[in-house]
């Protein structure tokens, strides 16, 4: 089943909000306060990039009577750690004793504005910004010199939306101000004035040639623009702003950039990209030593702040967990985003799963989602078992348990074959492949070690189950809160009156909380689950309320008339298919001193009064999965001869016969003649039925059923070597 399906059943439905988030209850508190790291660049030189960035930060300041300005590239993916090399730069041009004079730098964040016009403004004007904090009556004149400029290519601008008249900006000028008005005329003459780029350029020029320094303009994360703003910035940087001596020191990734400015063809954009950079630096690459060191510092400074000390079993493994999680990443980002997780999921989980575990796991379901999707809904290819999710295999639905057949097959098959049994679900890619399974091979190669369920490890499925429940985000709710439910019938009834998907995950907390609440009211919740199981409700929403009834019946603090008059209730009230697990429970569980065995008479006398109530039921129109699920039950219940005496009756009517083959629809789509198990389904059909089928007029209809019994038959004495009863 997938994950979601074990999800509906042990916890929430995909589609609801958890119940106990939907009625706004509380949830447990995490023992520890969890501590997240933020995405900015690192301030430390974690990986030895500090002589790299002080080589390159000499390199930047520009000699007296450089005319023209250098732009140079810092290029790298998102991630590679370029914000953090230009923090080491800026930090090497401020410690940068021997120049003389020091380089003025100035810092713009794109991020701040948006809009291709705006971005050009204030590019310009933080450049002045930038020149005017250093003191001294020359910055300042530079400074009022470039802002001049600026608002020049401002005024430029309005004329385009000039109202009366409306002028052009080149050529038709002179016309215009022939046939305008005397204060239009006064006004242009005044703005033209304002508008002479090329000596308002000059002064800006002549302002930062008297200052003898040099500029370095820092532009980070341009690569986050949308592309036309990224076409904007390197426009203005190029035509706009190109001031002698002035170096810009651009961070972006290579190829969103190029794209940007090819109008999404890269080749061209690099063409264009090469004429505007005239230095491009590769961001240097990290090594998996470097990342290892990173997450080793990074995970370490957690456990110590989260106060969790290794065990044994776990200081074991801790080591190659460090490098399966470096393998997983891609970035020191990435190992950030790890940290976070596992800020959340250590807390809860430390004592219950192996820490190492924990690690890995987190670190491969963030690099592959997938890939944890899959783990959760086929955790026997992974652990080589399923979940242990209380079902017993005479509980599940067919279909329920011919998937999990079918997935023993497959998992066989790949054994066979000397593959993983999850080879089928790793990614792609060739190198992705061999990361994610050397991944799994860490967490589930030890699925039958004894050691994995000592060491609280993953592959033990059971582990990995605890795992998924603590860290799900159905939250977990208080025992006072379930216990005040049970001990009530009527908050019960208020509780039950939610959909059906709202309806899963409260049933599943009843069933865990029922043993420990001593004041349960037996007798009156049992009346309320009763009233909720009509057969409008999913089936395996009512599997789980003949569940919780059950746990009721078993409530220690009953006496046996209470729960003798609570079975009779519920196999005279409740739906047939929700009394017909109950019953066979009660008789399923005779070794094991089931309370009602206390009074084995009593016990048979009931099973034959549901018996003949299910039998009357069926006859009255039931069909389909609920049929199916109540056959199973009274085939439990009755001996062979009788039940299928009582289904050959049936049979003796077209519509008796079209209701009871509705059972078997599902195996006309599905192809489980492959999967042996299936003997059980087959056990509900009497040897005489192929003839029934012939001689009714659903013979046609029901035709691709008697190939099946046929090739089943034939396929059963092959193997045996003898004929086999169907």
């Amino acid at each position: 089943m997938i994950f979601l399906d074990w999800i509906s059943k042990k916890f929430k439905s995909r589609s609801a909000l958890p119940w106990c988030w939907s009625k706004k209850k509380k949830f447990q508190a995490m023992t520890t306060k969890p501590i997240f790291h933020s995405d900015q660049p690192a301030k430390n030189d974690s990986l030895g990039w500090s002589n790299f960035a002080k080589n390159l930060a000499r390199s930047l300041s520009l000699p007296e009577g450089s005319d023209e300005s250098i732009v140079v590239g810092i290029e790298g993916e998102w991630g590679s750690g370029k914000s953090t090399l230009i923090g080491l730069i800026k930090k090497s041009l401020s410690e940068e004793g021997n120049a003389d004079p020091k380089p003025i730098i100035i810092e713009f964040n794109p991020w701040m504005v948006s809009g291709t016009e705006a971005l050009v403004e204030c590019l310009i004007t933080q450049i002045a910004a930038g020149i005017g904090k250093n003191s001294g009556e020359k910055a300042l004149k530079a400074a009022s010199a470039v802002l001049r400029f600026s608002s020049s290519i401002k005024n430029l601008k309005s004329f385009k939306y000039w109202p009366e008249p409306t002028i052009a900006l080149f050529g038709v000028v002179c016309e215009a101000i022939g046939g305008a008005s005397e204060d239009a005329r006064k006004s242009i003459k005044e703005h033209l004035s304002e508008i002479d780029l090329s000596k308002r350029r000059s002064d800006a020029i002549n302002g930062l040639a008297k200052l003898n320094r040099s500029l370095i303009v820092i532009i980070d994360d341009l690569d986050r623009l949308p592309p036309e703003e990224i076409r904007s910035m390197i426009q203005t940087i190029k035509a706009v702003v190109d001031f002698p001596r002035t170096l810009y020191l651009l961070a972006y990734d290579r190829s969103i950039v190029a794209r940007a400015l090819g109008s999404n063809n890269e080749e061209d954009g690099l063409r264009y990209l090469e004429k505007i950079v005239q230095v491009a630096y590769p961001i240097p690459p990290i090594s998996q030593r470097q990342l290892k060191k990173f997450a080793e510092e990074k995970i370490s400074n957690l456990l110590t702040e989260l106060s969790i000390t290794l065990r044994p079993s776990e200081k074991s493994f801790y080591e190659r967990a460090i490098a399966q999680a470096a393998s997983l990443s891609r970035h020191m980002r990435d190992i950030v985003r790890i940290v976070n997780r596992l800020s959340l999921v250590l807390p809860i989980i430390y004592k219950e799963v192996n820490v190492a575990d924990a690690i890995v796991f987190e670190a491969l379901s963030q690099r592959f989602p997938e890939l944890r999707e899959n783990i959760c809904n086929h955790p026997l290819h992974f652990c080589g078992r399923p979940f242990p999710d209380g079902i017993s295999d005479a509980d599940l639905s067919v279909e329920e348990w011919a998937t999990r057949e079918e997935e023993l097959a497959r998992t066989r098959k790949a054994q066979q074959n000397g593959d993983p049994h999850w080879a089928e679900f790793l990614p792609k890619g060739k190198e992705e492949q061999q990361v994610a399974d050397s991944a799994c091979r860490f967490l589930f190669s030890s699925s039958e070690d004894s050691p994995s369920i000592h060491g609280l490890r993953m592959a033990d499925p059971g582990r990995l189950a605890r795992y998924l429940r603590c860290t799900t985000i159905d939250g977990v709710p208080d025992a006072e809160e379930i216990h005040g439910i049970l001990s009530d019938p009527v908050k019960l009834e208020q509780e039950l009156s939610g959909d059906n998907k709202e309806l899963s995950s409260l049933l599943r907390w009843l069933i865990d909380y029922i043993p420990s609440c001593s004041a349960t009211d037996v007798e009156g919740c049992i009346e309320k689950l009763i009233d909720k199981s009509p057969l409008g409700v999913e089936l395996e929403t009512s599997n789980k309320i003949s569940k919780v009834m059950g746990k009721l019946l078993k409530h220690a603090a009953r006496t046996l008339d209470e729960r003798k008059k609570c079975f009779l209730n519920i196999i005279e009230k409740a739906s047939i298919h929700v009394s017909a697990s109950i019953v066979c429970d009660a008789k399923k569980e005779r070794s094991e001193n089931h309370p009602l065995f206390k009074d084995n008479a009593f016990l048979e006398e009931s099973i034959e009064k549901f018996i003949g109530r299910a039998w009357k039921v069926i006859n009255g129109g039931l069909d389909g999965d609920f049929l199916r699920h109540v056959l199973y039950r009274l085939h439990y219940l009755q001996n062979k001869s009788s039940f299928h005496t009582a289904i050959s009756k049936m049979c003796e009517t077209d519509g008796g016969l079209a209701r009871f083959l509705s059972c078997f629809d599902y195996l006309k789509t599905n192809d489980h003649l492959e999967i042996d198990p299936l003997n059980s389904i087959f056990n509900l059909i009497p040897e005489d039925l192929a003839k029934q089928i012939e001689n009714s007029d659903s013979n046609e209809k029901y035709s691709w059923f008697i190939k099946l019994l046929t090739e089943r038959k034939t396929k059963l004495v092959s193997q045996k070597g003898s004929s086999t009863e169907i």
